[in-house]
């Protein structure tokens, strides 16, 4: 009995390992057939105009944000999406473009929608001082696979992308990265 237990366990970790190999393979194919968006790289300039006033407000907007969470010292990064109820239907309170100090809002407002509409959801700042705006998000149903895409300000030489990915700089201090990603089990 106990052989044929360890024989149905192996074989049941043998499909499910052939199956995210499969899953992981297909997932890598995507990505490779994946263009990064040629409107995206020549908006750049628009990008570089909120990007510049995150920065110049970083310090602001990271503390205003750590004094509202519970354990701010095991945050690594702090999400803004922008709230426009015509384009998404849930936005989570707590990282919305109005948890910024008052003054800043319209500023990012007006820079956020100074960006080809429909090129960005959003960004994030991490505590390296990385930032990364979402500039693009489709859904492979038949793969069951997410493909995100977004351009980084600031990232370091050694930032880790998974083989699921691929990036290509833009300039100095610009990478726009493509990274796909399977919803739910493998």
């Amino acid at each position: 009995m106990k052989i044929k237990n360890k024989l149905i366990v192996s074989l049941t970790i043998l499909v499910f390992g052939f199956a995210s190999c499969k899953s992981k393979t297909k997932q890598i194919e995507i990505m490779q057939q994946a263009n990064f968006d040629q409107a995206v790289i020549n908006d750049l300039t628009a990008y570089k105009k909120l990007n510049n006033l995150v920065v110049e407000h970083m310090d602001t907007i990271i503390n205003f944000r750590k004094a509202q969470v519970d354990h701010p010292e095991e945050i690594e990064e702090f999400a803004f999406l922008h709230d426009d109820e015509k384009e998404n239907h849930f936005i989570q309170k707590e990282i919305n473009f109005n948890n910024v100090p008052e003054f800043i809002l319209p500023k990012l407002d007006s820079a956020f929608y100074a960006i080809k509409r429909g090129k960005i959801t959003g960004f994030s700042i991490n505590r390296n001082g990385m930032i990364e705006m979402s500039v693009g998000h489709s859904f492979d149903e038949k793969n069951n696979s997410d493909i995100y895409e977004s351009l980084v300000w600031n990232a370091p030489e050694n930032l880790p992308l998974k083989s699921t990915a691929k990036d290509t700089l833009i300039d100095d201090e610009w990478r726009y990265i493509i990274h796909v990603m399977r919803r739910g089990n493998p």
